[in-house]
């Protein structure tokens, strides 16, 4: 009974989450919006499944020193997630990825650079050049194959 209702609760409000990278999950009517979205892609990108839809915060690489204390804390609460409206193609070599950005880029850098405070860490922004987003889709289905 208590998985089922954090799952529930999963499904209803976006969280921030760890799992080797830092990411959270999107809310019902997000991924309402992201799912019809993703019906209007051409028919070489795979969909990616809905659980598999998300934002990463901060990739695992800037985040390995501090794993442990990562398992133990309770984090901030996210901000909202706000979809843009524009779908966006990303490429590299043998690979391509179909993702909306999101519209609140500097709410969201902002979060990150307090999840690294809280950390200790003097990088407050690690990544400047992320470009917060959800993939929907690539050439395989895989999330792990989307452009990076």
């Amino acid at each position: 009974m208590r998985k089922l209702l954090s799952e529930w609760k999963k499904f209803l409000f976006e969280e921030v989450e760890y799992e080797g990278i830092l990411k959270t999950n999107l809310d019902g009517d997000s991924l309402t919006a992201l799912e019809a979205i993703q019906a209007m892609l051409p028919e070489e990108g795979i969909r990616l499944s809905p659980e598999d839809l998300h934002v990463t915060l901060i990739h695992q690489s800037i985040l390995k020193p501090f794993k442990d204390r990562l398992n133990t804390m309770t984090l901030p609460p996210v901000p909202e997630v706000v979809l843009d409206d524009e779908v966006f193609v990303r490429t590299s070599p043998g690979k391509k990825t179909w993702a909306v950005r999101l519209r609140n880029q500097d709410e969201m850098r902002a979060y990150v650079g307090e999840v690294m405070r809280l950390l200790g860490s003097p990088n407050v922004n690690p990544e400047p050049e992320r470009v917060f987003h959800v993939s929907l889709a690539n050439l395989t289905g895989n999330p792990r194959d989307s452009v990076r």
